[in-house]
């Protein structure tokens, strides 16, 4: 990409609101642009795992989910939703090896993707750019550790608290906490998506969902999820000082 691309300066701006390109200088945000380039996907694509192997992604605009399939039983997770500011995928940067998860496109998705190859460059090249890398690293390892306790741990209704809360928005002060709050990440997803999400099935997800409805911490509208009480949304979902509480 170079300066002469309609949103070159807009992309660039982008890229230093996101965690892993925050504090980079102008003038190394633009040598890393001049290996990018712009790529859209339309909503509901799904696309090869070993594309993560070849190219590095960093989403401009929409949502992408990263789900896992059993080729046998054909059921399948949904580990997380990416989201803007986001980037697919650092652990193949990392060890080079295929990551077992399918990428598909929630929303019509803007990407920018540079070579694998120029990435692992940078790491070398630029040491503010590897600086950020470690703790961005780190917070991916803690999410996965987190939705791996939440499977083993607990209980189908505690994990959909802990997802809903999960996707919403972060920084809710005090203030916002007794108003609404809309899962934003999670709108136009199917009942059978957000199972996904859980690890369970629809059915039982329909009835989880109901009874929150009941008891007013939720309520649904225009097929997004609307938190009503977040601090019993939280009880609910047994949270104490652990990390959902820290983004919240």
């Amino acid at each position: 990409m170079n300066t002469n691309f309609p949103l070159y300066f807009h992309y660039r701006h982008q890229l230093q609101q996101s965690h892993l390109f925050k504090s980079l200088s102008l003038d190394t945000l633009d040598d890393m642009l001049k290996s990018f380039r712009f790529e859209t996907w339309q909503k509901g694509s799904q696309h090869d795992a070993r594309l993560a192997l070849k190219r590095f992604y960093v989403i401009m605009e929409g949502r992408m989910e990263l789900m896992q399939i059993n080729p046998e039983t054909g059921r399948s997770f949904t580990l997380m939703i990416l989201k803007e500011g986001d980037i697919y995928d650092v652990l193949s940067l990392l060890d080079g090896r295929e990551h077992d998860v399918i990428p598909v496109a929630l929303d019509n998705l803007k990407l920018l993707s540079a070579p694998m190859s120029s990435v692992r460059q940078w790491i070398q090249r630029h040491p503010e750019f590897n600086k950020n890398l470690m703790p961005h690293l780190s917070q991916c390892i803690r999410d996965r550790e987190q939705i791996a306790a939440d499977l083993a741990l607990h209980d189908t209704p505690t994990r959909l608290a802990r997802v809903i809360l999960r996707h919403l928005p972060t920084g809710i002060n005090e203030e916002q906490q007794n108003s609404e709050i809309k899962a934003e990440l999670l709108h136009d997803l199917s009942n059978e998506q957000l199972a996904e999400l859980v690890g369970s099935v629809r059915q039982v997800v329909n009835s989880h969902l109901g009874q929150m409805k009941k008891e007013g911490l939720i309520h649904m509208e225009q097929h997004q999820i609307v938190v009503d009480d977040l601090r019993r949304l939280k009880a609910k979902a047994e949270i104490m000082h652990g990390h959902l509480q820290q983004q919240l």
